[in-house]
């Protein structure tokens, strides 16, 4: 199961969503995609849930979501945002 770095916090206003891991000082920019990715995988979800809830509230790209996720979670896992 995949977790949520306890040094990593999730900042977010109307222009933006930023990711700081307060350990080592570095942040990302996020998107809105990425975001509620990261939002329902802090929440517990796991990862074809998460797939199939984007597949489901954008089905235009539906057959592009479950690759992008894949991407998203394997670049958070190697910044050490996701354990």
């Amino acid at each position: 199961m995949l977790s949520i770095s306890p040094h990593v916090v999730l900042t977010k206003d109307e222009d933006a969503a930023v990711l700081l891991d307060k350990r080592s000082g570095t942040y990302f920019r996020l998107n809105p995609l990425a975001v509620s990715v990261f939002e329902m995988l802090s929440a517990g979800r796991s990862t074809a849930d998460v797939v199939s809830t984007l597949q489901d509230r954008y089905p235009k790209a539906a057959d592009r979501i479950p690759d992008d996720v894949e991407k998203l979670i394997a670049t958070m896992r190697d910044t050490g945002v996701l354990v």
